[in-house]
């Protein structure tokens, strides 16, 4: 009997594209079953194309252990190749950031169509037939190629970017230019939806030079709460050094009240940017400053460990103005005289005048002064108060502002006050002309111009014939007449010239006069009208007493009436007598319309009159013309 091999017995499928075992016949003698064995058997099947070694070596294990044949492939048929163009294909989402080391792209080179072939020899055609087209890669910063996989490798932590045909990998963390700080966005996963934890970061920190410490912890919490929203933290701060403190410049330590820079607080606590409080007003002999020395300031430390030196404060010089004088010390300042403290350009001074080189505005604040005067040598802007003891004199305009002055006010140019405003000086009040203004002046009142739509209240004159001198709209009030040069207009605007001479004691009595009144009138809200014989003949025996008391009081009230009433009146007699020596002088045009008054007594004028004359005239007891 002859000794027989293994034998395997084959079967193709219908595509005839797999061939697989599907018996098994053990040898007889002969040679065992082997892969060597199996392949050799193949070919004389007539199958030209090689196994898959793999798939043999497992039917082989199986048949050699009685165990069942797997149903596995151990030819295969080569597929037709269809033409596919070059392409390059991320290996993650990259959305989100690489590491060093990571491949994140890979370049599939184009394939040519080629021909297939099935296990039985036949010819596979492919089914698209073009010329594939081949996809240029160009190497971007922070990226390496690797030829054996074709892979792009990133060589830093980044963003990985394919702009006009150039891959690359932009840096994440960005070093500040002093390098003392580093910044960047903190995603919560890589590109393969890893996790990214601090000490990846802290490690990148270390791979870039710096040695500084970094706050794990801190980045951890950041780096958490970028996973929970899923959405990257921009631009933060992944680690920083110290940034030196420079020293503090030499400063002026002043040694009495001062204005606050910013405004102060109302009663509301809102800040009014206007009121920064009054000048400060120091005595002869007091310390008023002293001058501190520059100080050196604090280093910083940089990414990378080094010290960063600090620049040291700059020397103040402060010049000695007026009645000032400095101790030996070269730091202590003392004043020579009483005035009002002031620091301009490096210079400190005690004056008895303050001088505002500009308008008072926001910059300088509403001006109140507890000693001299005040020379302003611009304009007062709107809603600003300005006030001094003695003079205030202004270079240019009085603009809806409230100005007080305990001596002169002098303004170059105009008072304009159409948002309201008050000027109010114990003495003269100067101006080149007014508009809607409100002013009060112990003394005289000077306008060279026009004076329109203007309130006046002037203890002395008012002039006004420097120039136009033309009153037009208004209420004039003089306690001793004036002299202008023009009085209303063609238009017939109402202007009011007054002469009156009151005093705080008419006011007074008038007060006291009206008290009294009233006393009246609640006595005889509660008992009548009726004659004190009338009023007790009604009343209770019980209450008459009272009542009676009562009744007393009333005619001693109505006694006091009379005689304050004849008080009044004598001193209103006394008041028109000495209306008899005051005048209005009208040099050129007095209009028709405009309305003259001299105490109660009040002329309208009917006609236009030139270089005209009022007055009282105490024995016809009218206003006369002249």
């Amino acid at each position: 009997m002859n000794n027989t091999d293994a034998l395997f017995r084959f079967a193709m499928s219908e595509d005839a594209m797999k061939l697989g075992v599907s018996r098994y016949f053990p040898p007889n003698g002969g040679e065992e079953p082997s892969v060597e064995l199996l392949r050799r058997q193949v070919a004389e099947a007539g199958v030209q194309l090689p196994i898959d070694e793999n798939a043999a070596q497992q039917v082989i294990d199986a048949v050699s252990k009685d165990r069942e044949i797997p149903r596995i492939a151990v030819v295969k048929g080569i597929p037709a190749q269809e033409p596919q163009d070059a392409s390059l294909v991320a290996l993650g989402d990259l959305d989100y950031p690489v590491f060093p080391g990571d491949r994140f792209a890979r370049l599939h080179p184009a394939l040519e169509a080629a021909e297939g072939q099935t296990i039985d020899g036949k010819k596979l055609k492919p089914q698209k037939d073009f010329k594939p087209k081949p996809f240029e890669v160009k190497m971007g910063e922070n990226v390496e190629h690797d030829p054996l996989t074709n892979a792009y490798v990133s060589q830093v932590w980044g963003m990985a970017r394919l702009k006009d045909g150039t891959i690359s990998v932009d840096l994440i963390p960005h070093i500040s230019e002093d390098a003392i700080t580093v910044t960047g966005n903190l995603y919560g996963k890589d590109f393969k939806g890893r996790d990214i934890t601090p000490a990846q970061v802290e490690k990148e920190m270390r791979d870039l030079g710096v040695v500084i410490d970094i706050d794990t912890d801190l980045l951890d919490q950041k780096i958490r709460r970028a996973r929970s929203a899923g959405t990257p933290l921009i631009d933060q701060v992944i680690t920083q050094g110290a940034h030196p403190v420079p020293g503090r410049d030499g400063w002026l330590e002043y040694l009495v009240s001062t204005r606050e820079d910013t405004g102060t607080e109302d009663e509301s606590g809102r800040l009014d940017f206007r009121d920064k409080g009054a000048y400060p007003l120091v005595e002869p002999g007091q310390i008023v400053a002293r001058l501190h020395a520059p100080t050196s300031g604090e280093g910083g430390i940089d990414l990378y460990g080094k010290t960063i030196p600090a620049h040291g404060g700059k020397e103040l010089r402060v010049h000695l103005g007026e009645n000032i004088l400095v101790h030996e010390d070269k730091r202590t300042f003392e004043a020579k005289a009483k005035g009002v403290m002031v620091m301009e350009r490096g210079t400190l001074s005690v004056t008895d005048c303050l001088i505002i080189p500009g308008n008072v505005d926001l910059a300088s604040g509403n001006v109140k002064l507890e000693h001299g005067s005040v020379k302003i040598l611009g304009s007062i802007q709107a809603g600003f108060i300005v006030t001094a003891p003695k003079h205030v004199i202004v270079g240019g305009s009085i603009e809806s502002a409230t100005v007080e002055a305990g001596g002169n006010i002098e303004v170059s140019g105009g008072i304009l006050m159409p948002e309201g405003g008050k000027i109010r000086a114990r003495g003269d009040v100067i101006a080149n002309y007014t508009t809607n203004a409100l002013i009060e002046a112990g003394g005289d009142v000077h306008i060279a111009n026009d004076i329109t739509n203007t309130e006046i209240h002037a203890e002395g004159h008012l002039f006004a014939t420097r120039g136009k001198g033309h009153v037009q709209g208004g209420h004039i009030v003089t306690a001793k007449g004036m002299s202008i040069n023009e009085a209303g207009s063609d238009l017939g605007v109402a202007t009011n010239l007054t002469v009156r001479i009151d005093s705080a004691e008419d006011e007074h009595l008038r007060q006291k006069r009206l008290k009294v009144k009233q006393a009246i009138t609640k006595i005889n809200d509660a008992l009548g009208n009726d004659s004190a014989e009338a009023i007790l003949k009604r009343t209770p025996p019980k209450k008459r007493v009272a009542v009676a008391e009562v009744l007393k009081h009333r005619i001693h009230l109505i006694a006091r009436r009379k005689e304050i009433s004849e008080q009044i009146n004598q001193i209103q007699l006394a008041r028109q007598e000495k209306l008899a020596g005051i005048k209005i002088k009208v040099n050129r045009l007095l209009h028709p319309g405009t309305t003259i008054k001299f105490g109660a007594k009040s002329h309208i004028v009917a006609r236009q009159t030139e270089s005209s004359v009022l007055y009282w005239d105490e024995n016809s007891r009218n206003i006369v013309t002249a």
